[in-house]
């Protein structure tokens, strides 16, 4: 799957989305404005001067257009209804933790050892890993037993992922990495922002129902059949029609609002299980987890009063029934089990025996495949073994496998992930899962390797922090600086979800204490640019301090200087063989062609006759420059990523250094890349500042 393109095409069904929407809000108008004309018609005395009590007068009606009842209903109307929609957004702001305590879930600490919560979060973390993006914090919504989950939250920064804790009690390892990779599909796809839209479309069409009720309760229209002597008088009878037409017309609002959502998120449904088919490369544990669902009495049933609010985020139906037919936010379940397993004939119990055995197998090979030690080159090349490494050699790498891995994992991917993490040390693992301690990791990954500076190190961390902190960063040092540079990006990837169990006022006091190591030697090395620009972007807005980016250019002209400078950074990694170089300005006339060919790719010029020269370029610059970035357009992405990868990869060869900062700069453009898969990976030693 193309990620950009499935991303453009995100957009384009946004402002379908919205032209729906504007054409449900100006058919409320129009239909409250008529009843308005006809209220006033009826209320007014057909002849000036009369005696109002003679029913007579109002025996002729005379309906006339006013401009200005149209302007006020329609002002009305969408102040109404803006501010409404524009009230739960805003509500909603925060991403998923508040989605996800809205739905009554509890927060799973990265260091539980519950079993059944340590292997959700090992497939969590798997898969994040596999993924490209930093773990997500999770949450399991504990009074509910029927098997469902949903990810909710506006970017993969801030995304949570929910979980029933039936899901947890009722399918088996397969078929919860097969619901979780599906819900990673929403969060890659970015369904996730789209679907809290649709939340606040219908919140604020919802609204305008809600104030024809209220308005109807208030005048004493309770269907008791009491109405007071002067219920005929013009003045009330204007307004109780205005009431109606305000629950008649918002409910007819918010019937087409939910069948817009209801027909866009079936669609995406189907996606979404095509995508965990892709990622897992086992049709059965997705297929296996909708069996059950359909097979078990509870199935897949949400109980909380928010969840026809929220129904469209969930991996299945919260209904017992289909929900009306059209409202249906999901495909029928045998429908969707067909379009993974066309063979399946139905039979449930049969399938159930077979599950049994299916397990034993599954669970006999994963065993074997933990009993001997994973191999090197599995975790580094995206080949794999379907080649000796004598062959693989012989052929250039494609650019291309870098952006196909964008936003597309494949089940090579997760085996990268889970070997990369059963190699990381056990001390590490286990600090990277504890919020304090991962902390320390953070800090531990910053030291030099220069013994005065490091040195300095430790004394800022003295005046900075406790103790506790200053001892256990020492302790981690060690470890830390004999890990191979291919842990450096997922460990700062898995440490985030513990880091985002701190307090607010825990993470400043954490995001100052890493700017000052970062500073401490006056100079920001291009490593030290990576750790802190992926470590904090990601965790700012989860503690709410950057919002997510608006697309602001489409041109590659708008952002030319900023691409110079970031294809320049690119080539100066290349040439170093390390990101712990900073501004190196190679003379190399490979390098040099490189550039420019990546130059011509993003639409400057032809390589062969260009002389552009590489950028002179500073560290800090590149914050502003990747910022900037973020407000481009998916294809502008696009253009910028593919010149990236065609440069990194014009010598044929990747080193751990230029695949770092390749994954370090598309993820902080919402564009994930999968652990190395980067292609051939040349190892380079770590060098000294």
């Amino acid at each position: 799957m193309d990620f950009f393109a499935a991303q453009e095409h995100r957009r384009k069904k946004t402002k379908w989305l919205v032209l729906m929407y504007l054409a449900a809000i100006g058919a409320t108008i129009l239909g409250i404005y008529v009843v308005a004309e006809l209220g006033m018609a009826v209320g007014v005395p057909a002849e000036a001067g009369g005696d109002t009590g003679d029913r007579s007068e109002y025996s002729r009606v005379h309906v006339q257009f006013h401009p200005w009842l149209l302007g006020l209903v329609a002002l009305l109307n969408l102040a109404v209804i803006g501010g409404a929609s524009l009230f739960k957004i805003s509500e909603l702001r925060s991403g998923g933790h508040h989605i996800a305590a809205q739905m009554g879930g509890i927060r799973v600490p990265q260091s539980t050892t519950d079993p059944d919560l340590r292997r959700l979060l090992n497939v969590v973390e798997e898969m994040a890993l596999a993924s490209g993006i930093s773990v997500p914090p999770v949450y399991v919504l504990e009074h509910e037993p029927g098997i469902n989950a949903f990810a909710a939250g506006f970017s993969p920064a801030d995304a949570v992922i929910g979980v029933n804790r039936g899901t947890l009690n009722l399918l088996n390892r397969d078929e919860l990495q097969g619901v979780i990779a599906h819900e990673y599909s929403h969060i890659l796809n970015g369904d996730m922002r789209m679907n809290v839209r649709l939340i606040g479309v219908l919140f604020g069409i919802q609204m305008v129902a809600m104030i024809g009720y209220f308005f109807l309760r208030t005048m004493g229209v309770s269907g008791h059949g009491r109405r007071s002597r002067n219920d005929n008088d013009g003045g009330r009878g204007f307004f109780l029609a205005i009431a109606i037409a305000l629950l008649v017309f918002g409910s007819i609002g918010q019937f087409f609002a939910r069948l817009i959502k209801a027909s866009i998120s079936r669609e995406r449904e189907f996606l979404a299980d095509a995508s965990a088919v892709q990622f897992t490369r086992y049709p059965e544990g997705i297929g296996g987890a909708l069996k059950v669902i359909a097979a078990t009495k509870g199935g897949s049933v949400v109980q909380s009063e928010e969840a026809e609010e929220l129904s469209h985020m969930f991996f299945a139906s919260c209904f017992k029934s289909s929900f009306a037919g059209v409202f249906a936010t999901h495909p029928p379940l045998a429908k969707r089990i067909l379009k993974l397993e066309p063979d399946f004939d139905g039979d449930y119990a049969a399938w159930f025996n077979m599950r049994q055995q299916i397990a034993h197998q599954r669970a006999a090979k994963r065993d074997a495949a933990r009993s001997g030690q994973p191999q090197q080159d599995s975790m580094i090349s995206p080949l794999g073994k379907l080649f000796p490494q004598a062959i693989i050699d012989r052929f250039p790498i494609d650019p291309i496998f870098l952006l196909t891995a964008i936003g597309s994992p494949d089940r090579k991917d997760m085996q990268r992930s889970r070997a990369l993490i059963s190699q990381l040390p056990d001390e590490i693992l286990h600090a990277a899962r504890h919020p304090f301690s991962a902390r320390c990791v953070a800090f531990a990954m910053l030291a030099s390797d220069v013994p005065a500076l490091k040195d300095q190190q430790l004394e800022l961390l003295a005046r900075q922090e406790n103790s506790a902190t200053l001892e256990t960063t020492h302790k981690l040092m060690n470890l830390v600086g004999r890990l191979h540079l291919i842990f450096r990006l997922p460990v700062m990837e898995l440490i985030q979800g513990a880091l985002a169990d701190l307090s607010a006022k825990q993470y400043l006091q954490f995001r100052d204490t890493v700017q000052q190591l970062v500073k401490l030697d006056r100079r920001t090395s291009l490593f030290e640019f990576v750790v802190r620009h992926h470590l904090l972007m990601h965790l700012d807005r989860r503690f709410e301090y950057r919002k997510s980016p608006k697309i602001k250019y489409t041109s590659t002209n708008e952002v030319k200087k900023e691409i110079e400078l970031m294809l320049s950074a690119f080539a100066s990694a290349s040439v170093s063989g390390s990101v712990l170089e900073t501004n190196v300005q190679p003379d190399d006339a490979v390098v040099l062609e490189a550039y420019r060919l990546g130059m011509q790719i993003a639409g400057f010029g032809d390589a062969a006759q260009s002389t552009a020269q590489l950028e002179s370029w500073e560290v800090e610059q590149l914050d502003g420059c990747m910022l900037k970035l973020h407000h481009a357009s998916p294809q502008l992405k696009k253009t910028f990523l593919h010149a990236a990868a065609v440069l990194i990869t014009f010598d044929h060869e990747i080193t751990v250094a230029e695949a770092e900062f390749f994954r370090a700069v598309a993820e902080s453009l919402d564009c994930p890349v999968p652990v190395l898969a980067a292609g051939r990976t040349k190892v380079q030693p770590r060098k000294t500042v």
